[in-house]
């Protein structure tokens, strides 16, 4: 009971490393970004504004929104879901209560609970981290060619808001639906600027917060952004070339960390067919199932280290 209690608080311990590590990178980014912005925006006197009547007032509690954040769940970007919220929360409290059910005769009724919570709100979470990073990856796949199309259409002598406009007509999912909500926003009365540094808060790709401020900058001084837009998309091209071959050249990593994974299942089905009931021990006794509740945990743990090592390594 004891080394599967102690097993589990590594395992939780070591998860929430990780959570703190990459929100800390998470941190600096969007640090270094709002730095941008405050230099970019002019200095103005502090007057009180009155309410807008066009945006209803959020009162989410404090608690909601600390659990949403803790889960990757973004309200106010529903295109990124694939799957549907109440599934994915379905999908996490059978887990959960699976994990419950099988941590329970181990480590005792509360360790047991507290494991399967865990369980559950890491499966949420996996869920919807991986709808979130594929609807951000899609964008930024896309975001040179959406430069692209905003320069021509500036070029030919569209203004700003037409070649938005544009760009919620001609580009593919997700970028249209991404542009159509920033067009929208602009409809009602919202600034080009202020349009497009919502869409880096529901998406938190930096892209897009150093194109707002340069739509700001133009905003300010005037002048064409065509040039500076020629400079970012070309960038971003090289960003998107250098993330593919980072990609790739990770493929090896993760051909390896596969193999491991699947190595100790072949062994010991290997083991069953040469010499039947050599591993019945580790099924048949309490001392057994705590010693692969044990490695279970080792290797989970070590196979989300390197898939966090590996992310880690080809998204910066």
């Amino acid at each position: 009971m004891m080394p599967a209690l102690l097993s589990g608080m590594a395992a939780l311990l070591c998860l929430a490393a990780m959570l703190v590590l990459r929100s800390g990178g998470e941190a600096k980014l969007r640090a270094r970004v709002q730095g941008v912005r405050a230099a970019a925006a002019p200095a103005v006197t502090t007057t009180r504004s009155l309410p807008n009547i066009r945006v209803a007032p959020r009162h989410n509690s404090a608690l909601l929104g600390r659990t949403l954040r803790l889960v990757c769940y973004s309200p106010d970007n529903s295109a990124e879901h694939v799957v549907p919220w109440p599934v994915v929360v379905g999908v996490g409290v059978l887990v959960g209560l699976f994990g419950f059910w099988r941590a329970k005769g181990y480590v005792g009724m509360l360790p047991g609970i507290g494991l399967g919570t865990l369980s559950a709100i890491l499966t949420i979470r996996t869920i919807f981290l991986w709808q979130h990073r594929r609807y951000t990856g899609a964008l930024f796949r896309q975001f040179p060619d959406t430069l692209g199309v905003i320069v021509r259409g500036l070029r030919a002598g569209l203004p700003m808001t037409e070649a938005l406009r544009s760009i919620a007509r001609e580009m593919p999912s997700p970028t249209r639906e991404a542009y159509g909500r920033v067009v929208g926003e602009i409809a009602i009365g919202r600034s080009a600027e202020a349009a497009l540094w919502n869409l880096y808060e529901r998406t938190r790709l930096a892209e897009f917060a150093f194109f707002s401020v340069m739509i700001g900058l133009q905003a300010q001084t005037g002048g064409s952004p065509t040039a500076a837009l020629d400079t970012l998309a070309d960038m971003v091209r090289k960003r998107v070339a250098m993330r593919s071959r980072a990609r790739a050249l990770a493929s090896e990593a993760r051909t390896s960390a596969a193999i491991l994974a699947v190595l100790p299942f072949f062994a010991g089905l290997g083991l069953s067919f040469l010499q039947p009931g050599y591993l019945d021990l580790f099924f048949n006794t309490p001392l057994g199932q705590t010693m692969l509740m044990i490695a279970a945990m080792l290797l989970g743990t070590g196979l989300l280290t390197i898939r966090w090592l590996i992310r880690k390594n080809t998204s910066e």
